[in-house]
């Protein structure tokens, strides 16, 4: 078996409960076989949308409670779900930056927990800046806009994801080819890197 980490790319959003359910899940997955997670952005609600309707709202509602069972049963987490309907391209460019600052893997485990744990609004700057200081990165230009280079990563994940045709994420694509949507159950995950890195070590 190949000792090279089998690539796996994943479209995401801060605010979607089942993107934090799969980023866990990939989590548990990356302590049995090696992965290299690459991020991307995806946003349920950027900037302009709609505002967020009434039967919206109550479906989320209704469905709270199951995925707080959910949550607390498989991972043993409360949540504490932060502002719904907010944009999360700010903390989408503090993501992109602190890559190029070597700090990706603590930050994008941040925000999710931020927003899901701690009820943090993550579209507010003091909120993300608070978040990067204490994983000791200065964010603040990718917080603002100011950085262009976070700014532009986010446009091309967008991109990306639109001529990929993703309606809806966690997106997940295994090895380049295998593409699996939603959060599934972990055995699904590890289905499908097996099947990868079979054609990966061929």
């Amino acid at each position: 078996m190949s000792a090279v980490p089998l690539r796996v790319d994943i479209w995401s959003d801060f605010v979607c409960p089942f993107c934090f359910i799969g980023a866990l899940r990939l989590e548990q997955l990356a302590a049995q076989r090696a992965l290299a997670l690459h991020w991307h952005a995806f946003q349920l609600r950027p900037a302009g949308a709609p505002p967020m309707d009434a039967a919206k709202r109550e479906w989320i509602g209704e469905h709270t409670p199951r995925l707080a069972a959910q949550m607390r049963e498989e991972f043993g987490l409360d949540i504490k779900r932060g502002p719904l309907d907010i944009d999360t391209r700010a903390a989408h460019r503090l993501f992109a930056a602190s890559l190029e600052a070597g700090k990706g893997v603590q930050l994008h485990d941040a925000l999710f927990r931020a927003y899901w744990l701690q009820g943090e609004d993550i579209s507010d700057p003091n909120v993300l800046a608070a978040i990067a200081a204490k994983n000791g990165f200065d964010g603040t230009t990718a917080i603002s806009g100011h950085d262009q280079a976070s700014e532009r990563s986010v446009a091309a994940d967008l991109a990306q994801a639109a001529q990929y045709g993703f309606q809806g994420v966690p997106a997940l694509v295994f090895g380049r080819k295998y593409y699996v949507s939603g959060a599934q159950p972990l055995a699904v995950f590890a289905q499908a890197a097996e099947q990868a890195a079979s054609e990966q070590d061929a």
